[in-house]
């Protein structure tokens, strides 16, 4: 555990400048699709970050006191930003007899390369070739009787994509809802499910078919939002929404724990 003092805040410093910092948040800001809570939180660290570049121990309440936003919200947003590679945080201890636990340390993250969803993708489908086609050949008649016309979104069953890896159900969805075209949109969204799920399953903290059930939940959610309204970010829709779905996991079962 680190202790809350000037060396520790030098010590974790990562630019040799102030100016050095702005261009690395520049750099993430331009890189990452961030959300306006996350762009703001984003901000005020990068403000309270110059005494020693790239340290920040403002606390969680302070940064949801500047944004507007309850300390709940703002955890969410440090953990998307540290998913992402846009920061670190650190636990620190008073510098002083007690060694109580003090605010924690939000330290800038030098800009690195963006991940290549596309990428994440492709690799996705070769992972999952052969185990599709295996599972195809044991798709019993009862199973295969299920087929709906794809322009039918009620009706559609999912027991043909039940069993399949996670993406390939994802990915199945999409094209039987959406259609055969929307390759890039897949990555889009499948992008926002890996950005807010892979904090949660780092460790093994949360169960990963729990999570992987809120995020197709979000993703019929907000795919079906769009057969009753105009959405013109789809991918931005349901990055709200499984925003606000694993909320409640997340800090429901923190909450369970004492961790808040």
């Amino acid at each position: 555990m680190l202790l809350a003092n000037e060396a520790t805040y030098r010590s974790l410093s990562t630019f040799k400048s102030v100016d050095e910092l702005n261009e690395a948040i520049k750099a993430h800001r331009q890189a990452h699709k961030l959300s306006d809570t996350e762009r703001a939180v984003l901000d005020v660290i990068s403000r309270y970050a110059c005494k020693f570049p790239g340290v920040c121990y403002l606390s969680k309440n302070n940064i949801g006191e500047a944004v507007g936003k309850v300390r709940r919200t703002v955890i969410r947003a440090c953990n998307r930003l540290e998913a992402l590679g846009i920061i670190k945080q650190y636990e620190t201890k008073r510098d002083g007899g007690d060694r109580r636990q003090s605010t924690n340390v939000i330290v800038v993250q030098a800009a690195k390369p963006v991940i290549n969803y596309d990428e994440v993708v492709r690799n996705s489908d070769e992972q999952t070739d052969h185990a599709e086609s295996a599972q195809t050949n044991e798709v019993t008649p009862d199973m295969s009787r299920h087929k709906t016309p794809s322009n039918k979104l009620n009706n559609i069953n999912y027991i043909n994509t039940y069993y399949k890896p996670f993406y390939a159900r994802f990915k199945a969805f999409i094209h039987s809802t959406i259609g055969e075209g929307s390759q890039s949109l897949i990555s889009r969204l499948y992008g926002v499910y890996l950005s807010h799920s892979k904090p949660l399953l780092a460790g093994n903290a949360f169960d990963k078919g729990s999570v992987e059930h809120i995020g197709f939940q979000a993703l019929k959610a907000a795919v079906m939002a769009t057969k009753n309204k105009r959405i013109k970010n789809l991918a931005g829709y349901f990055n709200g929404v499984l925003d606000r779905m694993l909320d409640k996991l997340y800090f429901g079962e923190m909450g369970e724990l004492g961790g808040l």
